[in-house]
């Protein structure tokens, strides 16, 4: 039964406990709040879990392959050169490219089904790397692979979008979120394991596949679990899919190929503002993660086993506070706080510029490891402000391309160019690699003032974006 009611210019629609405003110039809808009820589901917390063991798992296919450098250069001939490219653009640029096509599938088709045939494909690409013969072989599997898990975070995102209150968003983000620093983790230890077992037999031959040897052997058996994995996105319904609502269409007038480029146009200085803003923060932040064990070795001497659980360490609790952070931003927003997510990442990012500064100048190890931990804790994971506000502003029918055009930026900028603009200022302008620690310090006086200023327009138009919605919407 969908009522309606008439809102100082705007419609209220109710399907049920789900709530939309639409413009009374029938622009578009707007989602303020899908669930007006603080209750979540089971069946909500169920499709978190899996979608976050699909995440843990996209990570360890997409990493394994660091462990196993030496072995396939010494197989299949290969130079650094060719490695560089199967480990980096490779992966980054077909996960780029991919995104918002993949993010107009997300938005015109069932998304649980759109996200199970990208896992089965980057499953089935990273399996076949296991039987590669040749560069260009393992190069086409490795576009697979990003390809294929380029429709897994903002599908993600969306359904949970779909599924969770705004004032409960956030947090539900951050626990998926999680997965990257557990995949991160799971894929040098998982990794390691089955490496140890897949070497310990040797040279096996297979039928149809003939000899393979331990590396590929490897690359197949931790390919294939998300194959098996995938089968669990049936076994929670598709929550609220903008072509799948119940009831009439409160805007029949707005298809969601029709209105994209003018909800872009209209909103186009929040979302150009939080582009900026964040490209900077992945800019700078994977270039610590890139360069920081060097800058570890080169300026103090640490090797491998004396810093490596000290990072590791980091990433922990890193994973610990972004779940923290999503539960503060969903506690400022219950209490009208409309532009919390934005505002709080303001704050983080101000208490975080004096800490990767000073963690330049310090002389002690231990003093760079406890500002290093500081400053990852409060930049890293910054998607789930992104997300969370982009899914208050955005109709459901254009999240998928919103969110995927965000992530294919930020993986492009973040793996593509960080870390190479970093090793482009120490070796063409201070032509020294003992000032590793010069190039990140300036990198930081430049992504950083710029980030802070980009995101400050964007909070202030986002202010005034939620001043037009009416003041009888639920909080």
């Amino acid at each position: 039964m969908v009522s309606i009611k008439q809102l100082e210019g705007w419609k209220c629609v109710t399907h049920g406990q789900n709530v939309s405003y639409l413009s009374t110039s029938d622009k578009y809808k707007i989602d303020i709040n899908n669930n007006c009820s603080d209750k979540i589901s089971f069946r909500s917390w169920w499709m978190i879990f899996v979608l976050w063991i699909l995440y843990v798992n996209s990570f360890i296919d997409r990493l394994v392959l660091v462990m196993l450098v030496d072995p396939i250069k010494a197989d299949l001939g290969l130079s650094d050169v060719q490695m560089g490219i199967l480990l980096g653009p490779a992966f980054a640029i077909s996960y780029g490219l991919l995104g918002v096509p993949l993010g107009w599938a997300l938005d015109k088709y069932p998304r649980r089904w759109v996200i199970y045939i990208c896992v089965t494909a980057w499953s089935l690409a990273a399996a076949s790397s296991g039987i590669a013969r040749s560069f260009i072989a393992l190069l086409l599997c490795r576009i697979g692979v990003g390809s294929g898990e380029a429709g897994l975070v903002p599908g993600s995102y969306a359904l949970i979008g779909d599924a969770f209150p705004q004032r409960r968003a956030t947090t539900a983000m951050a626990i998926f979120q999680t997965g990257s620093l557990v995949g991160t983790a799971s894929a040098f230890a998982i990794g390691g394991l089955v490496i140890g077992f897949a070497t310990s037999l040797g040279t096996v031959e297979f039928p149809v596949l003939g000899l393979l040897k331990p590396w590929q052997i490897s690359l197949i058996l931790i390919g294939i679990p998300p194959l098996f994995l995938a089968f669990l996105l049936f076994t929670f319904a598709e929550p609220g899919h903008p072509h799948k609502t119940s009831g009439a269409n409160p805007n029949p007038s707005m298809t969601a190929d029709a209105g994209i480029i003018e909800f872009c146009r209209d909103n186009s200085r929040i979302l150009v503002s939080m582009i900026l803003g964040f490209a900077m923060v992945v800019l700078l932040a994977n270039s610590l993660v890139a360069w920081a064990p060097t800058y570890i070795v080169r300026e103090f001497g640490w090797p491998a086993n004396k810093y490596g659980p000290l990072l590791g360490a980091i990433s922990l609790v890193a994973a610990s506070a972004t779940i923290f952070k999503g539960w503060i931003v969903d506690w400022m927003y219950t209490r009208g706080i409309t532009d919390a997510h934005l505002r709080f990442y303001i704050w983080m990012l101000l208490i975080a510029a004096p800490t990767v500064l000073f963690s330049f100048i310090v002389t002690s190890p231990i003093a760079f490891i406890i500002l290093y931990g500081i400053s990852q804790t409060l930049l890293l994971n910054f998607m789930i402000f992104v997300a969370s506000t982009v899914n208050m502003i955005t109709p459901r029918e254009f999240r998928g391309r919103i969110i995927a055009l965000f992530v294919s930026i930020f993986t492009l900028l973040g793996v593509g160019l960080g870390p190479l603009i970093t090793a482009m200022f120490t070796d063409y302008l201070f032509k020294d690699e003992g000032k590793l620690g010069h190039s990140l310090f300036l990198l930081s006086c430049i992504t950083l003032p710029i980030s802070l200023t980009m995101l400050h327009i964007a909070r202030n138009a986002l202010r005034r974006k939620l001043t037009e919605i009416p003041d009888g919407a639920p909080a």
